[in-house]
């Protein structure tokens, strides 16, 4: 369904930011096809894996600061299984906004339970695609990897009694291994170095929660601590798990629960997305520092566990004690010193150590930060689009966003999408495109139906260097004609909500400006402790609007 209003609001005229007009001739133009590996003037790329690529520097060993960050996801599915699109489409989807990805099709359950009206049927159907479809997703995975994106192969095994897990392969892999016991299961992952990830630990045992005691860190070094399905860092921490029928979180399944019993383990999130759209926004996605994207360069990073898990947002985490990386062992010290670098999308609400499962330190950038993001200089703006008719109501559609994102007085440094998995369509696909250091283009597409977490909204996070007298112009085309021209100074105060038409209409905001100190953190802290104690931390960053960040854990003893 194609959907454009068939009209356009009227000029403001008394509006100091804004002003609607006919769109001109030159947004016609299409815009060059450059991909997010695509570069333009002084090195801007259209998401967060590009040359403005975020460089490892608190390390003390010249070959950990030479890691770079990549994004990926290690967790999806589509209707190779019985979830919905094309694993093209999702081949599609990965390259256009993430480094990495792994596909792994629902393969097994070999304890599943009966279910009311034969339910169960369709995971049985499912299974059935899944393994006739193998020798093809084999092939699609080999042909998806080129220099600059890695595709992996995996599957996921279900089971009842001994939880779930996505078995990641390092390469190419003939047999499709479904046994009836996760004993079996990770033994064929060592024999053949498949990583085994456990995931949505924190359910309930029996219930497909994770059962720890059959874990081995040899296979399994990292572990999932949220997805769709929630957080399982603790029973109390945000995002519960509350959208499946496997109940809500067990406190003796939860990721701090095991950290305390002495299991070592990094951490990542991936977003077992359903509808074929591997990092689907607000679902779960991993950063991996590691020295490139090739195949064997993240499974190193990731068997190191140099991995942290975010939320949605591409918050930049990185973390050293005395000089060893997230995901390191120290042999017995009592003196520690933590290097903590951040660099959030959106304004950080605050950092957190975490030890032994406690904070023991904060800090909040926000008590330093200036009341205004300064100008000129560099600061970060969010476009947020969708909203629209109630559901509820019938009244849900798909609408289809066409926009240009221009900047007068400066320059775009990098756009990150923050693209959710709705609405869903074999054809739909979001798309955001360099033009120039001082253009963007978007097409994209929101809707309330079926809305990941009720949200019908998509963004761009905008990182810009500017001077006092920029101006920020957002041209749309769809879904209907109307510029909008926002002065930075007056961004440093205030957003601009504006309507496509009439209640219910789509609607779209500029965001409010945030400056560097607000995003960004570089903290030291310390902590003294008996030589022989063994103790373990993390660091917790959270952003204002929600989105979180976990890095793997460090280990003293």
């Amino acid at each position: 369904m194609f959907f454009r209003l068939p009209y356009s609001l009227p000029i403001l005229k008394n509006s100091p930011i804004m002003e609607n007009q006919t769109a001109n001739q030159n947004a016609n133009k299409d815009p060059l096809d450059i991909s997010r590996r695509g570069f333009v003037g002084a090195g801007l790329a259209t998401a967060a894996g590009s040359a403005v690529r975020s460089q490892a520097t608190l390390a003390a060993d010249a070959k950990s600061n030479g890691q770079h960050l990549f994004w990926g996801d290690l967790h999806n599915h589509n209707a190779v299984g019985y979830a919905k699109g094309s694993l093209q489409r999702s081949i599609d989807l990965a390259r256009e906004h993430l480094d990495f990805f792994a596909f792994t099709g629902h393969a097994w359950w070999h304890d599943m339970p009966h279910m009311p009206g034969d339910a169960h049927l369709r995971w049985v159907k499912g299974f059935e695609v899944h393994r006739k479809h193998w020798p093809k997703t084999r092939q699609l995975i080999r042909d998806a990897n080129d220099d600059g994106f890695t595709a992996l192969l995996g599957y996921e095994w279900h089971s009842s009694q001994f939880g779930d897990y996505c078995m990641i392969f390092p390469g190419d892999h003939e047999e499709l291994f479904l046994p009836d016991h996760v004993g079996k299961l990770l033994g064929y992952a060592r024999q053949h170095n498949v990583l085994a990830i456990p995931h949505h630990v924190g359910y309930k045992q029996g219930w497909r929660g994770a059962n720890f005691e059959h874990f081995r860190r040899d296979v399994s070094p990292v572990v999932e601590i949220f997805s769709e399905h929630g957080c399982t860092e603790s029973e109390r921490a945000p995002q519960p798990m509350i959208r499946h029928s496997m109940g809500g979180r067990s406190t003796a399944n939860t990721i701090v629960r095991q950290l305390a019993k002495g299991l070592r383990f990094g951490f990542v999130a991936s977003s077992d997305n359903h509808r074929g759209y591997p990092g689907a926004y607000g679902e779960g996605v991993l950063g991996v520092w590691a020295a490139d994207a090739s195949p064997a360069s993240l499974l190193e990073a990731i068997r190191a566990r140099r991995t942290y898990a975010a939320t949605g947002d591409r918050i930049v985490l990185e973390m050293a004690l005395n000089g060893k990386p997230m995901g390191a062992e120290l042999k017995p010290t009592s003196d520690r010193q933590f290097d903590i670098r951040c660099e959030a999308q959106d304004s950080l609400a605050m950092l957190e150590l975490v030890r032994n499962g406690r904070t023991i330190e904060r800090h909040f950038p926000e008590d330093a930060a200036p009341p205004l993001a300064p100008l000129p200089g560099r600061v970060k703006c969010r476009f947020q689009y969708g909203w629209g008719p109630w559901a509820a109501l019938g009244l849900g559609r798909i609408c289809h966003w066409d926009a240009r994102l221009r900047i007068e007085g400066g320059r775009f440094l990098q756009a990150t999408p923050c693209f959710q998995s709705a609405p869903f369509d074999e054809q739909l696909r979001d798309r955001l495109r360099t033009v120039s250091e001082h253009e963007i283009s978007l097409v994209s597409q929101t809707t309330r139906l079926q809305c990941y977490a009720e949200d019908p909204t998509k963004a761009v996070v905008l990182e810009i260097e500017a001077g006092a007298d920029a101006v920020l112009t957002l041209q749309l085309r769809q879904p209907v004609e109307q510029t909008l021209r926002a002065p930075l100074v007056q961004l440093q105060k205030d957003n601009v909500v504006t309507f496509t038409g009439p209640f219910t209409s789509e609607s779209h905001i500029i965001h409010r400006l945030v400056g560097p100190s607000e995003y960004t953190a570089n903290v030291r802290w310390c902590d003294s402790r008996a030589a022989e104690q063994t103790d373990w931390y993390y660091v917790r960053a959270t952003q204002h609007n929600g989105q979180l960040a976990w890095s793997s854990p460090v280990w003293v003893g």
